[in-house]
């Protein structure tokens, strides 16, 4: 089954992939993790505050790992397709295509906690995990 957002596979902004890649997996409008919980959406800070946030997490920690390799996360491109609400991949392209393909695939696998949508940064603290976790 291709998800209707396979229009947007060629469409230009990291954004815009890694939406699709959410949406793909979680059945959910990628917007709903914009500001959810201590990770998921810009920056990042604090304690995860569940599965999904810890989720959100190692996508950041992934995609500083695709930066120490040259990687420019924020406008390389790379091109996926939907298969049976799987985000598919078809060099830089292929780690970020990863790195969202594995938060997706993530995401549907987390519970959604309603009381982490629109989580304020205060609430987050300054201790975190370190990438060296995973």
């Amino acid at each position: 089954v291709r998800s209707p957002l396979s229009c947007l596979e060629n469409s230009p902004g990291y954004l815009v992939k890694l939406a699709g890649t959410i949406e793909c997996s979680t059945g959910r409008p990628a917007l709903v993790y914009i500001m959810y919980g201590c990770y998921c959406g810009l920056g990042g800070q604090g304690w995860p505050r569940d599965r999904a946030d810890w989720c959100c997490h190692k996508h950041d920690c992934c995609y500083d790992d695709a930066e120490i390799a040259g990687c420019e996360t924020k406008i390389d491109q790379y091109q996926w397709t939907c298969i049976d609400m799987v985000p598919d991949c078809g060099t830089c392209e292929r780690i970020l295509c990863q790195c969202d393909q594995e938060v997706a695939k993530c995401l549907g696998k987390a519970p959604f906690t309603g009381k982490y949508a629109l989580w304020p940064d205060f609430l987050c603290g300054y201790e975190h995990p370190t990438c060296n976790i995973y």
